[in-house]
């Protein structure tokens, strides 16, 4: 099942917020609680960790590209099935 990785209220306000750069390449193993992307927000870099365990399939925001709450960065696909 493919798992969104949404970009969670961060308290930044109307700062922009920037993806300064991806910790795991495409293909890679994630596990629950992995950082997996860095952010920027006004000088100050936050990571964003995998709410689920699996392989990072596709990344929707790449290097430097703006984004908002609620925001897709990228894809996760799981060993979960939905019934």
């Amino acid at each position: 099942m493919q798992t969104a990785v949404r970009l969670p209220e961060l308290g930044a306000g109307d700062d922009e917020i920037r993806v300064s750069c991806w910790l795991v390449d495409l293909g890679d193993s994630v596990g629950a609680g992995d950082r997996i992307v860095e952010l920027l927000i006004d000088g100050v870099t936050f990571d964003l960790a995998a709410e689920q365990t699996g392989v990072l399939t596709r990344i929707e925001k790449s290097l430097d590209a703006i984004v908002r709450v609620g925001d897709i960065l990228g894809w996760i696909e799981t060993d979960e099935t939905t019934p």
